[in-house]
């Protein structure tokens, strides 16, 4: 039995993420709440007993020039692995409620691997098509970076780090730096560098105001790290964790102070409150290409394989045409809106 949820009692659903091994914060209803430009739907799946199989938390992408709107589960569904009837199960509900909603296509895009045999067929039987681009493009990045935190104290968490990131965050020590948790009254001075690393790496960073949401809506579940010199911020990072996991979510610095290596300091903080909090993976997100040295963007590939961290490649981008005319009116739009925004 399938059941939907709205914000206001989600209760069940976000229950069941927290818990589950598979569970994602972009699957909460506090990434509804942080996103809440968009509408938020969630699908619960029950079995006879009324217990939970598996939950979907969908967006609605509204183009409201066509009367039409993208459906969309970051990271979703959440099922147990190789549990493809509530998957399918879940699909098809999603599928049903876009359709009625004026919805031309689902997506979804959860962690399953690329090398997933299985997943891949039950997806093509449910008519979906796969994006597999290896660059920033899609929704969610396809590569990701993931270290496994089990057995690891905050001891003996760098014995798997690179000997250079060693030194780095060593070197980090014996200096005048100092780590604290930040407030949303931090958040103007994290927005200057985070525009200054969007600058300097040409990609647009969010309004200001949604780093403050982002601290609201998550609660407890962010937290925004500093690196000071003299009371002054010179990096920060947010962490979110949910269930086992914690992920790097955003990261800034100074340009003109990166000499006692704040960065690596603030990556080994964040993995140490990690495993305060009990989390068993430590998400790094995304890279760009495989890790290969001949990759141009392997430099990223390097850095986060500095920290012990390992390679992952997901299945990709999973798209569900609900309407194919309106579906391919809006692609045309879409060309021409960049046209002219170029």
């Amino acid at each position: 039995m399938v059941e939907f949820v709205s914000l206001q009692n989600a209760h069940d659903l976000d229950t069941f993420v927290m818990q589950h091994p598979n569970g994602h914060f972009m699957q909460s209803s506090c990434w509804g709440k942080i996103k809440k430009e968009k509408p938020w739907t969630g699908l619960l799946l029950r079995d006879q007993n009324g217990t939970i199989k598996g939950s979907m938390a969908l967006f609605a992408y509204k183009m409201p020039a066509l009367h039409t709107a993208l459906y969309y589960a970051p990271r979703g569904p959440i099922f147990d692995t190789g549990d493809y009837d509530t998957f399918s199960s879940l699909v098809s509900a999603a599928k049903e409620y876009a359709k009625q909603h004026n919805g031309y296509m689902l997506r979804i895009d959860p962690l399953i691997t690329e090398d997933n045999k299985d997943f891949q067929q039950v997806t093509k039987k449910l008519g979906m098509r796969c994006n597999q681009a290896s660059d920033f493009s899609l929704f969610q990045p396809r590569m990701c970076y993931v270290s496994d935190l089990q057995g690891l104290t905050k001891d003996t968490l760098a014995s798997h780090y690179h000997r250079t990131t060693r030194y780095k965050i060593n070197r980090s020590l014996h200096t005048d730096m100092s780590i604290r948790i930040g407030t949303k009254e931090d958040i103007p001075r994290f927005y200057e560098m985070m525009l200054q690393v969007g600058k300097k790496n040409n990609f647009p960073i969010e309004p200001q105001d949604f780093f403050e949401n982002l601290l609201d809506g998550l609660g407890e579940h962010a937290q925004l790290f500093l690196a000071e010199k003299d009371n002054i911020p010179i990096a920060a990072t947010i962490m979110v964790h949910m269930a086992d996991r914690a992920w790097f979510l955003y990261g800034c610095s100074d340009q003109n102070a990166l000499d006692d290596h704040p960065n690596e300091r603030l990556q080994w903080e964040m993995q140490r409150a990690a495993i305060d909090f009990g989390c068993r993976w430590f998400d790094f997100r995304g890279v760009e290409g495989y890790p290969d040295p001949s990759n141009p963007k392997y430099g990223l590939h390097r850095y986060k394989q500095g920290f012990g961290a390992e390679f992952r490649s997901y299945a990709g981008q999973l798209d569900l045409t609900l309407h194919p005319i309106t579906a391919t009116a809006v692609r045309v739009a879409q060309k021409v809106l960049k046209l002219r925004h170029n």
